[in-house]
C-alpha cells in the first residue's frame, strides 16, 4: 500500500522531501524526540495532557484577540501579499481592542493585566 490520507503530500511540506521519503519508504516511526528535532512538536512531555493544560492556561493570560489573530496569520500556503494584507487588518483590530489598552495600562503601572472575560 501507499501512504493514505494525504501523508505523502503533507509530510514533505513539513519536514522536507528527503526526510519524508526516509520515513514513508521505511515505515520507521517518528519518535517524540525526532518529532521535536523535525519541528513537528515543541517538546516531549512526561504528561502530555498536563502540558497541554499548562499551555492553555498560559494562553488564557494573554489578550484573546491577539492570540486568535496570531494563530490565523500562521498559514504557509498564503502568499506574502495575502499575509501582509491580513497582518495590517489584524494589527488594527488588536490595537483598537480594549484588552490592548489594558495591557498598555498594566505595563505603565508595573502590574499584570486584568482582562474582563469569562471562560466558564
Amino acid at each position: 500500500l501507499v501512504p493514505g490520507d494525504g501523508g505523502a503530500w503533507l509530510l514533505p511540506r513539513l519536514i522536507g522531501e528527503a526526510k519524508a521519503k526516509e520515513y514513508l519508504l521505511t515505515g520507521e516511526d517518528i519518535t517524540p524526540e525526532d518529532a521535536v528535532d523535525l519541528g513537528l512538536a515543541v517538546d516531549v512531555a512526561d504528561d502530555p495532557v498536563e502540558r497541554a493544560v499548562d499551555l492553555a492556561g498560559n494562553l488564557l493570560e494573554l489578550p484573546a484577540l491577539a492570540v486568535r489573530r496570531t494563530n490565523a496569520l500562521v498559514d504557509p500556503e498564503r502568499s506574502f501579499e495575502e499575509y501582509c494584507e491580513r497582518a495590517i487588518a489584524f494589527q488594527w483590530e488588536c490595537v483598537t481592542d480594549p484588552e490592548h489598552a489594558e495591557v498598555i495600562a498594566a505595563f505603565g503601572e508595573d502590574r499584570e493585566p486584568d482582562f474582563d472575560r469569562d471562560y466558564s
